[in-house]
């Protein structure tokens, strides 16, 4: 008799009110998720290609020269050593440097930039909360940024910039895979109530 008392309490058909309320909030929460996901990948196209395509030569960042071979010019915009650019701005990083700014801009704007990208795939992608499906996804997605700026001439192929944003994404999903593990404990121990 005690049995078919706690069966009927945890039937979902018990609540029937609240299972069409649970999707309905779901749904709300993923169109959310993705319209924020859209605005996030806008902003990160418009910081990597936009100012320098909106300004065109008068960009900081756009150093196109008329009389220097095509290839000759992106064969001078990669930068292929590891971590020779993130020491070099570290070094800038003292108070009396007077480029300070522009490195803590440089270094810490590449660890930002792809933070939330760490939270967003494995939230709107399960298959993404693998760690190795999510690095060679995020890898993909940084060459594809970093080939695109050197071969239109619109930046620089530099390694660093993919071991900042990599390491940026990396610490995104840490703070997801985190969240995720005290939701579902928390929620264990709820259902273990009754």
């Amino acid at each position: 008799m005690f049995m078919t008392k706690l069966r009927t309490v945890s039937d979902k058909s018990a609540y029937p009110d609240s299972m069409p309320e649970t999707k309905q909030k779901f749904r709300f929460f993923s169109i959310l998720t993705g319209t924020a996901f859209v605005f996030y990948l806008f902003c990160v196209l418009y910081l990597t290609l936009g100012e320098r395509l909106i300004y065109g030569s008068n960009s900081y960042f756009h150093k196109v020269t008329a009389d220097v071979p095509y290839w000759t010019q992106v064969r001078k915009h990669i930068q292929p050593i590891p971590f020779s650019m993130i020491l070099c701005y570290a070094r800038r990083l003292p108070a009396s440097n007077p480029l300070r700014r522009l490195a803590f801009v440089n270094l810490a704007g590449n660890l930002v930039l792809f933070f939330p990208m760490g939270i967003f795939l494995p939230v709107l992608m399960p298959e993404q909360r693998k760690f190795f499906r999510f690095s060679v996804t995020v890898i993909l997605m940084i060459l594809c940024i970093e080939i695109t700026q050197v071969l239109s001439l619109l930046g620089t192929c530099d390694i660093d910039d993919l071991i900042l944003n990599y390491t940026g994404a990396v610490c995104g999903f840490l703070c997801f895979q985190i969240f995720d593990f005290i939701r579902r404990k928390f929620h264990a121990g709820k259902n273990t109530r009754y």
